[in-house]
């Protein structure tokens, strides 16, 4: 028998635990929500804590395989064009961005 790909084995952990959460006497589960204080960072917050800041455009966009669970998966690999490095080391003129996403 193949053993089981990424898919699968989600599939296999997520239903165990939803066996494990469901019976009587287990653990009990609370909806999430944002701890008191939570803000999103700002895009100036953003620019502050990284190392690289690069301005340029995206030329080409690949989904990426290893993510593919299923549709609405938005990670992908990207071919960018670098017009200006705002913050951070030299950097070549074409560079090629891997798990990128939402």
């Amino acid at each position: 028998m193949a053993k089981p790909g990424p898919p699968q084995r989600l599939s296999l952990v997520v239903a165990a635990l939803l066996v494990l959460f469901s019976h009587e006497g287990g653990p009990g589960v609370e909806a999430c929500s944002m701890p008191a204080g939570w803000r999103p960072r700002s895009a100036v917050e953003k620019v502050l804590d990284a190392a690289v800041v690069l301005y340029g455009r995206v030329r080409a966009v690949y989904p990426d395989e290893r993510f593919s669970y299923g549709a609405g998966t938005s990670v992908y690999t990207a071919d960018f064009k670098v017009y200006c490095i705002m913050k951070g080391d030299r950097t070549e003129r074409f560079i090629n961005i891997t798990e990128a996403g939402l």
